[in-house]
């Protein structure tokens, strides 16, 4: 389907909502005050004031989104611009592209944290006039993928550009949000059932063309990179989602959340990637749906790849350097994209082989500091230390170390806690005596290692120190190891 025919099937189905939601308020609201009949036979004026307001609902739902849609502004890009000096190569891949497919060249181009890749195009007159132009790469792609695979992504974006699908997306946009918008703020009922049903129909209709146009922009990127090339990125674009999601889920927020960052956060990406790859490529197929939902914009992957069986192919000359050379100074653009991404004031910034061991020993000093005010309540010490604790669990007071530590608690639970504080002490003392250290885990938690490189015994401490009778062994065995039991325990931060 043409660009233009693409737009004008948008503007239709808009005009059809607008006249159906007019058509509603007038008939509701004319039978909301609606004649009817006496005994004799006179008419009489009667009103409804429920159907009243159910018309006066969709009038106001419609007003009301038209006004959000029409005084709306597009949001901000984000990410950092690259200028044609700080990323030569990667402009001359992208102007040799519109080239190619016909185009007008982009105006910009935009590195973003997110693994994907995409354009835009400021329009105006809902589309009508052509505006500035930008290409979005997301810098977690660069560490996953070749030159070839990022000059097939960028190809097919290209190719949105030339099939002027980012004028046409502009229109179906607008429309989508007064119609489904519309539907959403009417009242619960036939009324809102039946512009519900038309909101359906019109993003099933729009989200068949989208997928159209990806097919569309597919066949681009086979025609000027080559089908080896676009095969492969879209087989990869899953595993790097997946990938920058785990990285970000598990690593990056709980540090931020700490108020820590990585220095090298996008190096982080790349180390996570290499050493993770298959139990990431794992997930990315759990992740998968099975069936794509009805309002997907993009068809599934495996349908794509399969679409390109049937481009005919052409002959392109291998380029498998990895991406991460289209921008030279990657760092120093890694940390750009990362301030603009994380501004939090305050925040402290550290090496992974700091931040891990830091984050490590604080988590532990949490969870060990309740339990030596636990400790210092029930002694009357104001010292306490693992020395005390393990004084404690020789006299066989450990349920009421427990009940001091959790006491609106069950039991169980308390001693659970208690197992837990417990093991706290244990780490944050063995760091404190240099006995051990933390050692960052890319796959798992971190790890916490004796000075021999072996992991500390946490479990065989906490057995020895669970039983009156086998205490003194503990004792022995944490000197043996090098953790000292009068060591002050710091106190657990407290920001």
């Amino acid at each position: 389907m043409k660009t233009w025919l693409q737009a004008v099937l948008s503007v239709v189905l808009l005009v059809g909502f607008l006249v159906l939601a007019v058509a509603l308020v007038v008939a509701v609201g004319a039978f909301g005050l609606g004649y009817g009949t006496d005994g004799d036979g006179s008419g009489t004026r009667e009103f409804r004031p429920l159907i009243v307001g159910a018309a006066g609902t969709v009038l106001f739902a419609l007003v009301f989104t038209l006004g959000r849609v029409l005084t709306r502004r597009p949001a901000p890009l984000t990410g950092i611009l690259l200028s044609p000096e700080q990323a030569p190569e990667l402009w001359r891949i992208v102007r040799d592209l519109a080239a190619r497919v016909g185009t007008r060249e982009p105006d910009d181009v935009r590195l973003v944290a997110e693994a994907n890749a995409a354009v835009t195009e400021e329009v105006r007159l809902l589309g009508l006039l052509p505006g500035r132009r930008t290409v979005i790469l997301g810098l977690p792609l660069l560490p996953a993928y070749t030159v070839d695979q990022i000059r097939a992504v960028l190809a097919h974006e290209m190719g949105h550009f030339s099939g002027r699908h980012t004028r046409s997306v502009r229109i179906a946009l607008r429309a989508r949000m007064i119609i489904v918008g519309t539907a959403q703020n009417t009242v619960d009922g036939v009324l809102r059932a039946v512009l519900s049903a038309y909101a359906r129909l019109f993003v099933a209709v729009e989200q068949s063309i989208s997928r159209q146009m990806e097919y569309e922009a597919d066949r681009y990127a086979v025609a000027v990179a080559g089908r080896d090339a676009m095969v492969n990125a879209l087989r990869e674009i899953r595993l790097v989602g997946t990938g920058w999601d785990g990285y970000l889920a598990d690593h990056v927020l709980p540090a931020y959340d700490r108020g820590h960052l990585p220095e090298d956060l996008f190096e982080g990406f790349t180390a996570y990637l290499a050493e993770c790859r298959g139990e990431i490529r794992e997930r990315s197929v759990e992740v998968a749906p099975a069936e794509p939902a009805w309002w997907e914009s993009h068809p599934p992957l495996r349908e794509r790849i399969a679409a390109l069986r049937f481009v005919p192919d052409v002959p392109v000359i291998p380029d498998r350097r990895p991406a991460t050379v289209l921008v030279p100074d990657l760092d120093t653009a890694g940390r750009r994209l990362r301030d603009s991404l994380f501004d939090r004031p305050g925040t402290r910034l550290l090496p992974w082989d700091r931040l891990t061991p830091a984050l490590a020993h604080r988590s532990a000093l949490e969870h060990a500091d309740p339990l030596y005010r636990a400790a210092a309540r029930l002694t009357g010490r104001p010292d306490a230390d693992l020395g005390l604790l393990l004084d404690l669990l020789a006299e066989d007071r450990c349920l009421d170390l427990a009940r001091e530590l959790a006491p609106d608690a069950a039991e169980e639970d308390a001693l659970r806690s208690l197992t837990v504080a417990y093991e706290g002490a244990l780490e944050a003392a063995a760091v404190d005596s240099a006995a051990a250290s933390w050692r960052h885990s890319w796959s798992g938690q971190p790890e916490l290692s004796t000075t021999a490189g072996e992991p500390l015994p946490l479990g065989e401490l906490v057995d020895l120190s669970a039983d009156p009778a086998t205490v003194p062994a503990a004792r022995d065995r944490l000197a043996a190891l090098g953790i000292r039991t009068t060591v002050t325990p710091a106190a657990a931060p407290t920001t």
